[in-house]
């Protein structure tokens, strides 16, 4: 999604009209082209920027044991960053990597917070994205600490069906917990 879409796709915080203002906004915006395995945050490193993905598929993923376990997917039209090292300016325990080639936006946390301070419509769309990711967060909460490996897939098959197009086996067992073999045993019995 276009991040213009994404600013006056709902016309709640910037109408039509005030596309100068989005434009000024944007202007701010880093733009870089993602190759596929490339990481715009790697575990350890500072996350200093909020990256909105223009185009392409990412997995959050941090180690565990020497394995890595994806904590989540984001697509088109979403915002990323590692919120704990974000806020308190510590290294990221998650590496965020392209799984398709993209393109990314980003804007380094110190100019952000000098726009949303100067700009009253925009720290309100701030806050409304940021709410939107809190209420992710409390279901992926509850999704991983309640539900089964079988009720998780059936979650995602409900909510989520545009991730499950676009990712292996391999990183959907990482997600849900479980091994290749025992996903696929899920997924026939769903059949």
């Amino acid at each position: 999604m276009n991040i213009f879409d994404k600013f006056l796709g709902n016309e709640v915080f910037f109408r039509k009209s005030e596309l100068s203002m989005v434009e000024t906004f944007v202007s701010f915006l880093f733009s870089k082209k993602i190759k596929k395995g490339e990481c715009i945050l790697k575990e350890g490193d500072v996350n200093n920027k909020i990256f909105y993905i223009q185009s392409g598929f990412f997995r959050v993923f941090k180690k565990d044991d020497g394995k890595e376990v994806n904590t989540w997917f984001v697509k088109e039209g979403d915002f990323i960053m590692s919120v704990n090292s974000f806020h308190k300016e510590i290294p990221s325990i998650e590496t965020i990597e392209a799984l398709e080639d993209g393109e990314v936006l980003s804007i380094r946390k110190e100019l952000y917070y000098k726009l949303i301070r100067s700009n009253h419509k925009l720290a309100l769309f701030a806050i409304n994205e940021l709410m939107i990711n809190l209420c992710e967060y409390q279901t992926q909460c509850n999704f991983l600490r309640h539900m089964a490996a079988e009720d998780r897939y059936l979650y995602l098959v409900k909510s989520h069906s545009n991730i499950l197009e676009r990712i292996s086996q391999k990183h959907l067992a990482s997600f849900i917990g479980v091994e290749i073999t025992y996903l696929n045993k899920i997924i026939k019995n769903l059949v």
